[in-house]
């Protein structure tokens, strides 16, 4: 406790004198970066069999571009979150001289891990009652150890509602070294950090594909994968070194459709998320580098947009984020559930269901959305904030909640 009061009042006397470092247009990236993953698990994977063929149809194929493309959105969340907290450590080793490491991993607790534990506790035990709900004591442990990408990784074939919390593992894996390397090399060893990651993450790209069965699904879960979009995102961050791009509004508009339509391409051209497609090695390290690149675009489309021109509703929800991400999958559950009762005790439910299949998917997909939003809310306000204000008193330069 000591000590947590030292780094308190050391943080609050810095806060005093540096600038606060708050982005709300990144917030609303933010929610755009869970809508596509969103969109990516509303389809269902029955309705895409047969996408990868030859002869598949062209809606179909579209369709199924457009569900692989979603996955993207977790990229933009780690490229996002390299983006800020590089910045943040760039103006703490700026204004204090050098960068307090034991704050930085207290700040990562109270932001990720009530709600990270707390979910996972909760499927845990409520497995025990509810067989939706059930994990294996294996993958318990391995969410505990924050190695949960590694453990579906080498168990593809699991299906739960909180299998999408692997990128949660990903994240502190890297946030883990990334404080060390400026606290001990300095900020300007980031940028040497981060120029190596991208090759490194080239080449396990090209060894893990090799294996044609999970290729998708292993290269995707694999952390030295995923690290390049946070060293893209910090070389921006440096290469930026705190000022904001004046960008017109024409031009940002066709940066993010640029961007858009590289994740698409990425997709549909190298199906480096499409189950069966049979990519080469060399079609996955492409496709990975347009999805980079496609990230970037979008963080570029928005980086420096006036507050003013960001809608409210947007950033309120883009600050809810991570909760969103969270409990979208809970909220598909419940809806389901919520669903199938409703058709087994009304007959011409079930019926104009069978009819209607893609309205009831649509209209079920938006309930799950409002229960997302209102899940994520509540953990927001009665869960999340009492840690977040302790984050906040600990906090060198004071931001958003990331």
């Amino acid at each position: 406790m000591a000590t947590v009061e030292i780094l308190r009042r050391g943080a609050n006397e810095r806060a005093m004198e540096v600038e606060r470092f708050y982005r709300p247009e990144l917030d609303a990236l933010r929610f755009f970066a869970f809508l596509a993953v969103y969109v990516c698990h509303s389809i269902p994977n029955d309705a895409m069999a047969g996408a990868s063929q030859k002869n598949s149809d062209s809606l179909l194929s579209l369709l199924a571009a457009i569900k692989d493309a979603g996955n993207f959105g977790v990229c933009l969340f780690f490229m996002l979150s390299a983006f800020l907290i590089t910045e943040l450590l760039r103006r703490e080793q700026e204004a204090d001289g050098h960068i307090h490491v034991g704050a930085f991993y207290l700040r990562r607790v109270l932001r990720i891990w009530p709600l990270y534990f707390g979910i996972t506790i909760a499927y845990f035990l409520g497995g025990h009652f509810f067989p939706a709900m059930h994990m294996e004591p294996g993958r318990v442990l391995a969410y505990f150890l924050l190695a949960g990408n590694w453990y579906i990784a080498l168990h593809p074939w699991i299906q739960t509602p909180l299998r999408s919390l692997w990128s949660i593992s990903v994240e502190e894996q890297f946030y883990l070294v990334w404080p060390l390397l400026a606290r001990y090399g300095g900020v300007r060893f980031l940028l040497k950090a981060s120029i190596g990651i991208v090759p490194i993450s080239l080449v396990t790209i090209f060894v893990v594909s090799a294996d044609k069965v999970y290729a998708h699904n292993t290269t995707w879960l694999n952390s030295f994968v995923q690290f390049q979009f946070f060293a893209w995102g910090a070389l921006l961050a440096l290469a930026m070194n705190g000022s904001t791009p004046k960008i017109r509004r024409l031009s940002r508009c066709a940066s993010g459709g640029a961007g858009i339509a590289l994740w698409l391409l990425a997709a549909y051209a190298t199906k480096i998320k499409r189950p069966g497609a049979q990519a080469s090695c060399m079609q996955f390290c492409f496709g990975y580098l347009l999805v980079a690149a496609g990230c970037l675009l979008l963080l570029l489309a928005v980086l420096g947009i006036p507050r003013r021109r960001v809608p409210g509703w947007v950033v309120c929800l883009g600050k809810i984020s991570f909760g969103l991400y969270v409990f979208h999958e809970t909220a598909f559950l419940l809806v389901d559930e919520a669903q199938k009762h409703s058709a087994a005790s009304l007959a011409f439910v079930a019926a104009w269901s069978s009819q209607y299949a893609v309205l009831v998917l649509i209209v079920n997909k938006i309930l799950a959305l409002c229960a997302t939003v209102l899940l994520a809310m509540l953990s927001y306000g009665f869960w999340e904030s009492p840690f977040l204000r302790l984050k906040r008193r600990v906090s060198w330069v004071q931001s958003g909640d990331i």
